[in-house]
């Protein structure tokens, strides 16, 4: 469904050409690029980059139209396991659009059997509604169309 772009395991590869100078490692568990490179992660050359989480509790979003009433004003899950989350997956979008020229850029975050894509820029981040990526071919027509 995406035969120009390339998903590269990339989670025990981080980049250390752009990133060398963070206390952090930037290691995505998949890096997707348009070309042909095919090691690790680099995130001058990366076009989307792919987070996976196992436990449900990890996920960083709620589904704000099927939420019940709640005394939380956000969609965010105020939990430090969750702001763990957050601050990976803004890593990897900062060093993205840091090391690269562009006016936004992608990401997928994968918890279990749902996904959110993510659309980064300057100003903040738009996550989409939550995705059964089993039941539903949203995510597959995200990665065609890209």
């Amino acid at each position: 469904f995406a035969p120009n772009l390339r998903l590269i395991d990339s989670h025990t590869e981080p980049d250390n050409k752009n990133c060398s100078m963070f206390s952090y490692q930037v290691k995505p568990d998949l890096s997707v690029y348009s070309d042909n490179y095919s090691i690790g992660c680099d995130c001058s050359m990366i076009e989307i980059s792919i987070k996976f989480k196992w436990d449900t509790s990890l996920d960083a979003f709620d589904d704000p139209f099927i939420k019940e009433q709640s005394d939380i004003p956000s969609f965010i899950h105020p939990t430090k396991s969750v702001k763990d989350t957050l601050g990976q997956i803004t890593a990897y979008a900062s060093t993205q659009l840091g090391s690269q020229y562009h006016t936004h850029a992608f990401s997928v975050l994968v918890i279990w059997d749902t996904a959110h894509i993510i659309r980064w820029d300057w100003e903040g981040a738009i996550v989409m509604t939550p995705i059964k990526y089993g039941e539903n071919q949203t995510l597959a027509e995200f990665f065609t169309c890209y």
